[in-house]
């Protein structure tokens, strides 16, 4: 299409041989030869492969890896690192067919180094950092975390830092490094199940025999709570004499931490129902006051009324 277009504007034919000679054989800059036409054939390498890259990593998240019945933080990190792998072929391959010479990848390296001295030590240190989370997998996709003041749900992890979505739905960046260096708190690392504590409190004078068996009932009789041999049985401890209440605590396993704020919602609603059906009072703060003196008679106020 070039040589016609330059036919057509009548370009005499040696200028378009010379053209053509330097598109082909290329020109030097300095001590460095570029050639045009195989910078534009690596641009079009690397086009196509990062285009068969993605369409591969789309297919192992989607589809490939699904009939393979790994779990879903597993699938996404192998698909992710596929896809970083696969950036690096294509990149080597576009650097080779572009004539780069792979053996002054040390003064590249050295150039690199010297930038991460300046300015990029947060960028590389949240890279490795993403590669550590990737491979070692301390927290996945879909995990219910801690971090700091953050709470959610891990929606999504990059390689330079993690999507963390909270329970009011807001989408929190977090850097990876912090995720590497600091402490985090993983409600579903190795065990969907978790302990519920739910406190109860009940008035002066009540059964309590009557209010443990209630309570353990209500535990037991909740399909989420776990009742096997497997983790502990629910239980119930007497923890305090308070101001104006006798103070319990309900302890129970549930199956899925996820649910926790539901399953402590159920069980609030059953043992008020409970309560009320024993005649078990849940008191409020009282407080006692004892006047030490009054007034027999109000003091004149001035204004001729002798009282208010």
């Amino acid at each position: 299409l070039g040589l016609v277009l330059l036919r057509m504007w009548s370009i005499p034919e040696v200028v378009i041989q010379d053209l053509l000679a330097v598109f082909t054989d290329g020109f030097m800059v300095g001590s460095l030869r570029i050639v045009p036409v195989k910078i534009f054939l690596a641009i079009v390498i690397f086009t196509l492969v990062m285009t068969i890259n993605g369409w591969v990593r789309s297919r192992l998240e989607r589809s490939w890896l699904e009939g393979l019945h790994i779990e879903r933080g597993a699938r996404e990190a192998f698909a992710t690192i596929s896809g970083y792998v696969g950036f690096a072929v294509a990149l080597l391959i576009s650097l080779s067919v572009a004539g780069v010479d792979f053996t002054n990848l040390a003064i590249i390296a050295g150039a690199l180094s010297v930038g991460i001295g300046f300015g990029l030590q947060n960028i590389v240190n949240n890279f490795v950092s993403g590669l550590i989370l990737l491979f070692e997998r301390p927290i996945k996709t879909g995990d219910w975390i801690i971090v700091g003041n953050t709470e959610g749900y891990v929606k999504r992890i990059r390689i330079r830092s993690t999507q963390i979505q909270t329970f009011d739905r807001a989408d929190v960046i977090v850097p990876n490094s912090e995720l590497v260096a600091g402490q985090v708190t993983n409600w579903m690392l190795q065990d969907t199940r978790g302990r519920l504590r739910l406190p109860v409190t009940v008035a002066y004078g009540s059964d309590t025999k009557k209010v443990k068996e209630l309570l353990l009932q209500i535990a037991r009789e909740h399909p989420s709570v776990i009742t096997d041999k497997l983790s502990r049985e629910p239980e119930v401890l007497f923890r305090h004499f308070g101001d104006s209440a006798l103070e319990f605590e309900l302890r129970c396993y549930v199956r899925n931490i996820d649910e926790r704020v539901r399953v402590t919602s159920d069980m609030n609603f059953a043992i008020d129902a409970a309560f009320r059906a024993n005649a078990i009072e849940i008191p409020f703060p009282q407080r006692d006051i004892h006047i030490r003196s009054w007034p027999q008679k109000l003091p004149d106020s001035g204004n001729g009324s002798g009282g208010i």
